[in-house]
């Protein structure tokens, strides 16, 4: 039986990052503090209380949770476990990339994502199905970048930001880097154009703060 890989969540995301878990030769275990949500567990995999989890020294962890915040919180809570990054095989790297994602922690890479060269990729972020990351991107830790996203080059990307799903952020330059502030929504299917301030949501075409 393969090794166990424990899931802190039980959610859809959770169950998505299953797939990559699998797909990188683990077995799936989900964990929670929900006595009731083990109860009610109708999947096949394994699911235990986070107690039991916490019970077993040197086993690796993910975090199931799509929530930047949440999954701050939970990060820091259990900042002693080994949370290494996974990243689906169907996926591809430019030049320098991939060294930089895989010396990331806990960050999750899914299936059909593609960077070119020179990205720049912090601690716990998510990179969901699809999205794709130009030369010279960097992601804060705990950013977000949902299915279908596309960041051109030169684009910065702060610490917890989360870009909404189809969301376009287009090209900075090599003097000047596009700015996404710091725990920034930027809206489903919007069109960044310029810098987002931080603790802000933006949404439309272009992409416009709202009030």
């Amino acid at each position: 039986m393969s090794a166990p890989l424990f899931i802190l969540g039980t959610g859809g995301h959770a169950r998505d990052v299953a797939d990559i878990v699998e797909a990188n030769g683990f077995r799936p275990v989900f964990v929670t503090r929900d006595s009731a949500a083990i109860a009610a567990w109708s999947h096949s995999d394994e699911i235990v209380h986070e107690d039991n989890a916490l019970a077993h020294e040197g086993e690796r962890f993910a975090l199931g949770i799509g929530d930047n915040r949440t999954r701050k919180a939970v990060a820091t809570r259990l900042s002693a476990l080994t949370f290494p990054t996974l990243i689906h095989p169907d996926t591809s790297f430019g030049r320098g990339s991939r060294g930089s994602v895989e010396a990331s922690r806990g960050s999750i890479v899914f299936a059909g994502v593609r960077m070119t060269n020179n990205v720049r990729v912090g601690d716990f972020c998510t990179v969901n199905l699809g999205a794709t990351l130009s030369h010279d991107v960097e992601l804060g830790d705990f950013a977000n970048i949902s299915p279908g996203a596309h960041v051109a080059g030169n684009v910065r990307i702060g610490e917890g930001a989360w870009i909404g799903v189809g969301v376009a952020v287009n090209q900075g330059t090599d003097e000047r880097k596009l700015s996404v502030g710091t725990w920034t929504t930027v809206g489903s299917g919007a069109v960044v154009v310029r810098d987002c301030d931080a603790d802000s949501t933006y949404i439309g075409v272009p992409a416009r703060k709202r009030k």
